[in-house]
């Protein structure tokens, strides 16, 4: 089965709920051995150093089918974190932003990187493009939605628009609703059928990745060490258990705030190859909004701080073309999702 953008979601949740009440700390220990990266993505890393514990973290899903070592990152997630401010602000990065990778001259895919150098070189990749160092990755290597949301007993959204005949058969009418496990799984997939395409499909995933992190939050404790097992065996990352269990106590009490987005884009072809490129300035003035903690669609007066931080969202490595208004207004763009950010 094709690991799309779910694994994001899997990967996401598991950092967010996998310790927040244990009390029982044998039994995390005997989940560290499966979810640890390599050395290679450790030195990628920076270590967080604010003094209220506010990180960046990457979390990648990757469609690998055996044939490749790494395969290629079908889903791209920044997430910033905040423990004292009880805040997770996720954006989505498309898959196809065309950037170059390793100081090459040659534009490629964003999601090239993690085909030619894992997760290591999608932390240097991601890190330049948005402006920001990153702490610590996570990744899927499978999909475990249709699990993780049967055993929750389904998970309510709003579905912005009805589509039929769609990934695995499913159809959804636009609404609030609850789905089932392979309803979910069909809804984060369909790209084809909605009017956003790729953007749609990534909106999907934020508005499943919401409705999970809730509905985890809500679990009695007698129904954490299955859901913990099933969430452990789907992720690899540098934290230890231990690092979880810290970061989880800070949020203990109920789930975080968590806002969502994706990143400013719109599609292009060159050469007849398709991209997504980014509109640089609207880009930056989100990452200046995420990192003052006002979240990626935050109103008000940016911090000076952050205002005055050119890094902050430059997109550095990306090579789509800077004079872009005209391309945005005639092509497909992230603005042409319904509904919810």
């Amino acid at each position: 089965m094709r690991r799309l953008a779910v694994a994001c979601v899997v990967s996401l949740l598991c950092l967010l709920v996998i310790v927040p009440t244990l009390a029982a700390m044998w039994f995390v220990r005997s989940l560290d051995t499966s979810m640890r990266t390599d050395g290679g993505t450790t030195a990628e890393l920076t270590p967080a150093t604010s003094p209220d514990g506010t990180f960046y973290a990457l979390v990648l899903g990757s469609d690998n089918r055996g044939n490749e070592r790494y395969g290629r990152a079908d889903s791209i997630m920044l997430v910033r974190v905040a423990p004292q401010d009880r805040q997770v602000d996720v954006v989505s990065i498309p898959r196809d932003m065309q950037v170059s990778i390793d100081g090459s001259d040659q534009p490629q895919k964003i999601n090239a990187a993690y085909a030619q150098g894992g997760a290591a070189l999608m932390v240097d990749t991601v890190s330049r493009f948005a402006g920001v160092p990153i702490s610590h990755v996570a990744e899927v290597g499978f999909d475990g939605l249709t699990g993780l949301v049967d055993r929750l007993g389904g998970i309510t959204v709003d579905v912005p628009q009805s589509f039929s005949g769609g990934n695995g058969g499913v159809a959804l009418q636009a609404g609030r609703q609850t789905l089932n496990g392979k309803q979910a799984l069909g809804f984060v997939r369909e790209r084809y059928q909605v009017r956003g395409g790729d953007f749609s499909r990534a909106q999907a995933q934020r508005i499943v990745l919401t409705a999970l992190v809730g509905k985890a939050f809500e679990q009695p404790v007698n129904e954490l060490p299955g859901l913990i097992r099933d969430l452990a065996a789907n992720l690899v990352t540098d934290m230890t258990v231990q690092d979880m269990v810290k970061l989880g106590l800070r949020f203990r009490g109920g789930a975080p705030r968590l806002t969502t987005a994706g990143c400013p884009s719109y599609s292009f072809s060159q050469d007849g190859v398709s991209y997504v490129g980014v509109e640089y300035a609207e880009w930056q003035d989100m990452m200046r909004r995420v990192d003052a903690g006002m979240g990626p669609n935050g109103q008000g007066d940016i911090p000076s701080e952050q205002q005055d931080d050119t890094l902050l969202g430059a997109a550095s490595n990306a090579m789509s073309p800077k004079d872009y208004a005209g391309l945005v207004d005639q092509s497909l763009n992230s603005g042409d999702v319904l509904g919810a950010q």
